[in-house]
């Protein structure tokens, strides 16, 4: 049924949760998993006057950050015996560089948690998550 699941991730723990759904369909439907983290390489405009390090160093810290998320994830998704690919989006909107990460690996299902760090700004589903579903096709 499924034959390329997008696996997302920011590298927060309530992104952690929705790994085990991940393995289950995966082993379920002998699934390949890409797992994808989406950054956003420009502050806003007020954080950059701010920022104890200049923007090159701070694109590197998000990249770093991003790498460390998915090798976390990698891992994890090697322990349940099982092997994954990762990829790195860039864009300002994480469900949006989502759907252009599920197109481009041609993956025909994403899982993704209700929430990740943005959480507490939606009340019941995660607004990344809310436009992933409202926007997919």
């Amino acid at each position: 049924m499924f034959n390329h699941l997008l696996l997302s991730t920011d590298g927060s723990e309530l992104a952690d949760k929705a790994l085990p759904y991940a393995i289950e369909l995966a082993k379920k439907f002998g699934s390949k998993i890409t797992v994808c983290s989406v950054i956003d390489l420009y502050p806003y405009i007020g954080a950059i006057e701010v920022m104890p390090v200049g923007m090159d160093q701070w694109q590197d810290e998000v990249r770093k950050q991003a790498n460390v998320a998915l090798q976390h994830m990698s891992e994890r998704i090697n322990s349940a015996g099982l092997s994954c690919d990762t990829v790195v989006e860039e864009d300002a909107q994480a469900w949006r560089g989502l759907l252009a990460a599920a197109e481009k690996q041609g993956c025909d299902a994403i899982v993704i948690a209700s929430h990740g760090r943005s959480g507490m700004t939606s009340a019941m589903l995660g607004s990344q998550t809310s436009r992933v579903l409202s926007h997919s096709k």
